[in-house]
């Protein structure tokens, strides 16, 4: 008996484009709240650090959803 090679059970793209899209939110999220927080604890008005904190981490999130994508497209 010779050894049985297992095949790779490909992966569905749909989920993976769903979970890409929920990691993105949360990570925006998160990054919204913290600079929230940081703004209370330090009596900002100007909420300097919710925008700051937002937009990097809307950078940091589009960073990761294109290379996840690109490692998608490769995979399929």
């Amino acid at each position: 008996m010779g050894k049985q090679i297992k095949k790779k059970k490909p992966h569905n793209k749909y989920i993976a484009l769903t979970s890409l899209s929920i990691q993105m939110g949360v990570t925006i999220y998160l990054g919204a709240y913290f600079g929230g927080v940081l703004d209370d604890f330090y009596n900002l008005k100007s909420n300097s650090f919710s925008k700051g904190f937002t937009f990097i981490s809307v950078i940091i999130s589009m960073y990761l959803f294109i290379k996840q994508a690109q490692n998608i497209n490769n995979d399929g």
